[in-house]
């Protein structure tokens, strides 16, 4: 039986549809390579629209196996995976977890996505330590509290007790009752209910009710 391609089309999805999402990781919709082999037969291909363009500007001499057909497709997703994967990193760090759901969503083969990770990782262009004590700093200036900074890494894929010195290198409890006190400094004392008003507060931001207590209890001092 006849394996030589003849002929190589190329369906690009409409403007503004949507992927096939459910229980399939994509979420964006992906380009159709249909491949018609001297039989007749029609066998089809399914990448991310950037892959397919690219693939339609650089189509292989036919007649051509369709191994070979296949193969320069394969190897066109796997590059346009990686460039994908460094562009992300690019606009902000991100764990590996987040990259692969990423690249999954613009429906990249799992093949490509793990090649392209391993690939990040043993460059060190993606770290998720980096990544993690990168996120805890940032998080931190921003006032969160531990409790919702390790709960925010869990949900991105990542264990903060992989970090070396972990919690003490990152968090102290002098620290967090600094950083709660500072919060409520910008914040009014309300005029009912204060104090239990201003500990949800900083409990949604993360702290421990202790912390969030003391500091409550401090600010409504002050005001008094």
């Amino acid at each position: 039986m006849s394996e030589n391609v003849v002929e190589i089309d190329i369906a690009l999805p409409p403007k503004g549809s949507a992927g096939m999402g459910g229980a399939l990781p994509y979420r964006r919709p992906r380009a159709e390579v249909r491949f018609s082999l001297e039989n007749g037969e029609v066998r089809s291909g399914w990448v991310p629209p950037r892959v397919a363009r690219l693939y339609e500007k650089a189509l292989p001499d036919l007649p051509c196996t369709y191994r070979s057909a296949m193969d320069a497709l394969m190897e066109l997703e796997s590059h346009v995976c990686f460039t994908a994967l460094t562009e992300m990193q690019s606009r902000r760090e991100h764990s590996s977890h987040e990259v692969r759901s990423k690249l999954q969503q613009h429906g990249f083969r799992v093949t490509s996505i793990d090649a392209a990770i391993e690939r990040a990782l043993d460059l060190k262009f993606l770290d998720d330590a980096r990544f993690m004590a990168s996120f805890i700093d940032e998080r931190l200036r921003r006032g969160w509290g531990r409790r919702k900074i390790e709960l925010e890494l869990k949900r991105r894929g990542v264990d903060p007790r992989a970090l070396p010195g972990y919690p003490e290198a990152f968090f102290s409890a002098e620290d967090d009752a600094e950083r709660a006190r500072q919060l409520l400094q910008r914040k009014s004392v309300p005029e009912t209910r204060a104090f239990e008003k201003l500990v949800r507060h900083l409990v949604g931001k993360g702290f421990s009710f202790d912390v969030a207590a003391r500091a409550a209890r401090e600010r409504i001092d002050d005001d008094a």
